[in-house]
């Protein structure tokens, strides 16, 4: 607990002098687009943000644990992530693609070179894990989910505050499963990297002093993906490979459900920017249009953890069971489209309407 204090406190205080210098490298970190078509803020942001929960990440690499050298070789893939979502922070100018192929590195750096990540290799049926024995599927599939996620995590960071929250919640049902299965190391990965998010989130929500940025979301994406993986792997026998997915499954609906409508329904480019994200649609529809930008866009997080929360109780109570999750899941992106399609036809329901209160 002393060492996840620690953590806080270095990702705070980093999240502060960033704030505070912001003037001397405002050219270089602050993101002046106030027009753009995702832009919900009113001046401009330093959106380096990840830098402080990256640097608070090295910190815990130092202790003297005997995981350590676990942990060390977690820090190094991560560092290709963060390096690779930072460099279009301070230059916004890199494609999608190169992004990607960053994390594209840094998982096969992290499977073939630190051992800090497994393979994906059981999915809870034998028919599945009989075609997942052959590595090049295996790899294949690890590849996609671990990019998949942590592109998940940028596309929801459109809010102040969401994006961390949401990956908040999602920790705390990766330390829970690494505390039920006595794995330690995990429990301590996941606790630091809580604390660590909580102190950039002090200065994001709500005010939106410092944004969490590329090299941020995609750093948490990575990291949540990692420890999935692991206990997924390790304890296979314990706990479904599914309940990690449902854990995650607002990001990932999010990101399948986006690209699916840019290229079937609005015959656009998949990675193309828009404003009809589900967090978006709450944001236009569901908040009084009188109150301030600010006061607005603190009001989309809460209103989404009806979308984020839930799940960890299912997880929590029923982690081990195939059906269960598998249930979870499909139920959650019926609920997600519903809701969905109620908001764009301008029909939202009752319950999620917030009333202007003076």
């Amino acid at each position: 607990m002393i060492g996840a204090a620690i953590s806080f406190i270095i990702s705070l205080t980093v999240a502060k002098v960033i704030i505070y210098t912001g003037e001397a490298h405002s050219q270089l970190t602050l993101d002046h687009d106030l027009s753009g078509i995702q832009k919900m803020h009113e001046t401009p942001v330093p959106r380096v943000g990840g830098g402080g929960i990256f640097v608070s990440a090295l910190y815990s690499a130092n202790i003297g644990a005997v995981w350590s050298g676990f942990y060390a070789g977690l820090i190094t893939a991560l560092f290709f992530v963060f390096i690779g979502g930072l460099i279009e922070d301070l230059s916004k100018t890199v494609s999608p693609l190169i992004r990607m192929s960053f994390m594209l590195f840094a998982v096969l750096y992290a499977v073939y070179v630190s051992h800090s990540m497994l393979l994906i290799h059981h999915m809870g049926y034998q028919r599945i894990n009989y075609i997942l024995r052959f590595d090049v599927i295996s790899l294949f599939l690890t590849c996609f989910a671990v990019i998949g996620i942590s592109n998940a995590y940028n596309i929801i960071d459109g809010f102040n505050g969401l994006s961390t929250t949401a990956g908040v919640i999602n920790i705390i049902g990766l330390a829970y499963l690494a505390a039920r299965v006595g794995d330690t190391m995990l429990l301590f990965v996941s606790l630091s990297l809580i604390a660590a998010t909580l102190g950039f989130l002090v200065f994001n929500y709500p005010k939106g002093k410092i944004f969490l940025g590329d090299g941020g979301s995609y750093s948490l994406g990575f990291m949540i993906s990692l420890i999935s993986l692991n206990l997924t792997e390790h304890y296979y026998y314990q706990i479904s490979p599914y309940a990690v997915l449902l854990l995650a499954v607002y990001p990932f609906t999010e990101t399948v459900f986006s690209i699916i409508r840019r290229k079937y329904i609005h015959k656009t480019k998949t990675m193309a920017p828009d404003n009809l994200h589900l967090h978006q649609l709450v944001f236009d529809r569901c908040l009084p249009r009188g109150l301030p930008l600010l006061r607005r866009n603190g009001g989309v997080m809460p209103i989404m953890l009806l979308f984020i929360i839930p799940q960890l109780f299912v997880v929590i109570f029923y982690y081990n069971s195939n059906a269960i999750m598998l249930l979870g899941l499909l139920f959650y992106v019926v609920f997600y489209v519903y809701i969905y399609m109620r908001l764009i036809k301008f029909n939202v329901p009752r319950w999620l309407v917030v009333k202007r209160i003076n």
